[in-house]
Formats: C-alpha cells, structure tokens, sequence
C-alpha cells in the first residue's frame, strides 16, 4: 500500500492540490475548508501509512512475538506449583504483565462472599473502588460469562469524581474456575483503547488464568491442611474414647489385681499382732503396698485427661511390662498367661507414650478377645538391621478372617459391615503410621495370629506411608 501511494502520487501534484485559492481576494470561509479538507486527506494517508507499516512490522515479527509470548507464559506458569500466597503470586504477575504492556497499576481481587478482596499486601484505594463498581454494575458477571478481558474508559465508571476524574483505562480480566468467576484482575493504563488488539487481551487473559491456577492451588493446599488438622482432632477425641473404654475393661481386673495383695497384706497384719515374724512381715507388707501403689498409679495414667501426641524418648521393653501389669488380672481369671521375650539394648524411640500405651492395650486385648479362655499371648522385641525395631504379638487364638483383616485396614471399605472391625485394632495401625512404621498380620491356619509392628528407631516426625505399610501377607 505505502508504495502504491508513492507511485500515484507526484510531488507537484501534491503541492498542486494543496497549493492556495487563485482568486486575488478570497473569502476566509473559503480558506479554511480548503484546509479542513487538505487535513483531512492528510490523516486519512497517515491512517493508511500507520496501517501498512503495522502490517509490514507483524509479518517481519512473526516468529520472534509467538515466540516472546510462549516464554512469558511458561515463565508464569512455574509459579503454580511454588507454593507461594496470593499476594506473591500478584507479584509475578505483574512482573510478567509488565514486560508485555506499560501501566500504572494493577492489582488481583478475589471474590470472596459479595464482595472483593485485594490479595496484594498493600491495596489501591482507586483499584478497589473500580472493582467494587464493577461488582455493582454487573460488569464483573458479565465478564464470567463472556470469559474475555474489557477495556473500560475511567469515564465510564459512575464513581469517575471519586477517582478524581483520572484520564486513562483500565483492562479488567476475569479469573476463572471451569465456569464459575474467583475473582479480577485489574489493570490501570494511560493508553487509549484503540491501543488494544484483540491479541493483546487474549494474551492478558491467559497470564492471568495462569495466576488463577496458581491461586486455586493455595485453596486446595489450605483445605487439605485444615482436613489434616481436623482429622488430628477426630483422632485425640477418639483416643480419648477407646482410653475411657479400656479403662472400663480393666476395672474387674484391676480389682482383682488389688484384691490379691490386699490379702496377703491383711494376713501379715494378723501375724504381725499375734508377734510372729515380725520384721518379716513388715517387709511382705511393704512389698505388696508398692505393688498396689504401681497398679493404682497405672490405672491413672490411663486415665490422665491429657491425650494430646507430645513427643518423648521412650523405652519400649518397661512400656511394655508396665502395660502387662496393668492387665495381668484380667489374663489371670481367663487363665491366660503372658510370655515376655524382651531381647536389651532395644534403642529409645520418640513418640507418645500415651499413645503407645494405647497401641498395645488395643493389641494385647484383643489378642485376649480371640483366646476367650485356656490360652496364652507371647510379647517378643528385637532390633533389625539397626534401623528397626520389631515387636511380635501372637496368641494362641482363633486366627483372623482375611477379610476381618481387609477390614481393619480399610473399615470403611465395606460400610455395611464397618461396625464388625474391633476399632482399637483399627485405630492402632492408623497410630503405628503415624510413628512412621508398619504392621503385618499373620493368621496361622489352624490356631493363632502373629501380629508383627515395625518402627523406625530413629527421630521422626509425622511421615507418608506406602501402601505397603499394613499388609496381610
């Protein structure tokens, strides 16, 4: 085009045309059309030319701009998985936008209710009023369902003398998730909205759906966490639960525990008076006082009102014989007997022992509940490959259905038969999880189950678990 008007055009002509109204006196009127309408053609060849010039820049930049877009996109879109807030993740955008297209400020605004909300650290005044106008005006709604940036004139906007009738515009493009609108981001620019292609805004539109991914993972992360910390409450609570009940349980064998001392004491009493052995006597007394005080002291820890998980260094051989003696009543009046093989120099752990406690009450009671009666539990530890500590739970019971066992892993699996898992079993693995080990049950054929729980002997803290972790194998 730009050549076209050079060879149809010659300079005198051009002067010829322009040139000044031959009458000797013209009129003023007359002058100022003529020059009206020179200007006139002048800006409609400027308009041309610009056009032309345009479209000889964009086919020699055909390559070089799609390939400046591809790296801005690509360099927005690593912050997805960043981890950072919102307020940083309008910072990054911004620096992103700002290397595309000049403008004074912009900010991201998430919808939050009926109203928006800056995500930035330090909010514009003037930003949040236009996006509370848009709100209101139904702009912003409009915007979900077209699904496309809008250049709005600062004019425009019913709140123009509150933005103390600012010259310029600002670019507002929705955030989107699937169908439904989080939010805006608002762009305030001194250009004309001529100045705007069509491409432009597409390209804004997708850096910006780049910062909404961004954003909606920040949510997915805060709701997991929150999931997470209501899961850890419903776990306390549980345990709280599943701790009153077995203290409940052992009440009849606690009595029996006490009972059995209390006469031995009463008949040293009677022989102490009569004044037999009377040293003797005072030390059997003692003996079993201290006896009594032990199991009393058990009970109450059991009891203990505190059951959040605060970490200690824990020995598990004197954990596990206290928690034997605990229960050692309830064994003694179902003729069970309890077989300890507890190997030394069994390294501390850090945990619970609140928690632990529970773990192996649930364990060795319910390995009592397969016994009934006339049977016998065996408790054995040892330390594997220096970085495990195995304790191995077997009794002499009825052994365990292979799908009571997919139960207990899974007790939700089947939810019509959910009420069958004998919960402290169940809660117990989830527990042995959360202390970063495993648990392996293994019913025998005919009479028995090994039960077998792995933990790390090293510090830890709360870890992921591998499927494999609980097996039946």
């Amino acid at each position: 085009m730009h050549s076209e008007l050079q060879e149809n055009l010659d300079i005198d002509e051009i002067f010829e045309t322009y040139k000044e109204p031959d009458e000797a006196t013209p009129r003023i009127d007359v002058i100022i059309e003529h020059y009206l309408s020179v200007v006139s053609q002048l800006k409609k060849d400027l308009y041309v030319l610009k056009n032309d010039l345009t479209r000889q820049q964009r086919e020699n930049n055909d390559i070089s701009d799609p390939l400046e877009e591809y790296y801005y996109v690509q360099e927005l879109s690593s912050i997805v998985t960043q981890n950072l807030d919102n307020a940083q993740v309008q910072q990054k955008l911004e620096e992103v936008s700002r290397k595309f297209i000049p403008f004074l400020r912009s900010e991201i605004f998430i919808l939050e209710g009926d109203h928006y909300v800056s995500v930035g650290l330090k909010s514009s005044p003037d930003l949040k009023l236009i996006a509370t106008c848009a709100h209101d005006e139904g702009i912003t709604r409009w915007l979900y369902e077209q699904k496309h940036p809008v250049v709005v004139p600062l004019s425009d906007f019913m709140i123009y003398d509150k933005l103390r009738k600012k010259k310029g515009n600002v670019i507002i493009i929705p955030m989107l998730n699937n169908d439904e609108g989080i939010g805006i981001y608002i762009i305030m620019v001194e250009k004309h909205k001529s100045s705007f292609s069509m491409r432009d805004l597409e390209f804004l539109n997708v850096l910006t759906q780049q910062a909404t991914l961004a954003i909606l993972f920040n949510r997915m992360k805060d709701t997991v966490e929150t999931k997470e910390r209501l899961l850890a409450q419903l776990q306390n609570r549980m345990m709280r639960i599943l701790h009153l009940a077995t203290v409940g349980e052992l009440a009849g064998g606690i009595a029996h525990e006490i009972n059995n001392p209390l006469q031995i004491i009463m008949g040293n009493v009677q022989m102490a008076r009569m004044g037999h052995k009377l040293e003797k006597s005072l030390e059997v007394i003692e003996k079993q006082s201290v006896r009594i005080a032990n199991i009393v002291r058990g009970l109450l820890n059991m009891a203990q009102q505190n059951q959040e998980s605060t970490s200690e260094f824990l020995e598990i051989n004197p954990l596990i014989v206290n928690t034997v003696n605990l229960i050692r009543g309830q064994m003694e009046k179902r003729e069970i007997d309890v077989e300890l093989d507890l190997k030394n120099k069994i390294p501390a752990i850090q945990g619970s022992s609140v928690f632990f406690q529970q773990i192996l009450l649930n364990l060795i009671l319910h390995a009592k509940m397969q016994i009934g009666r006339n049977g016998s539990i065996h408790i054995s530890t040892r330390v594997e490959e220096s970085e495990w500590i195995i304790m191995e739970i077997s009794d002499t019971g009825v052994p365990m259905p292979m799908e009571y066992i997919d139960r207990v892993i899974d007790p939700f699996s089947e939810l019509e038969n959910s009420q069958e898992v004998n919960l402290g079993l169940t809660v117990s693995v989830q527990m042995i999880q959360e202390l970063g080990g495993a648990v392996q049950f293994k019913p025998k054929k005919k009479t028995g189950n090994i039960i077998i729980i792995k933990i790390p002997t090293t510090t830890f803290e709360k870890k992921d678990i591998q499927k494999e972790a609980v097996s039946s194998g």
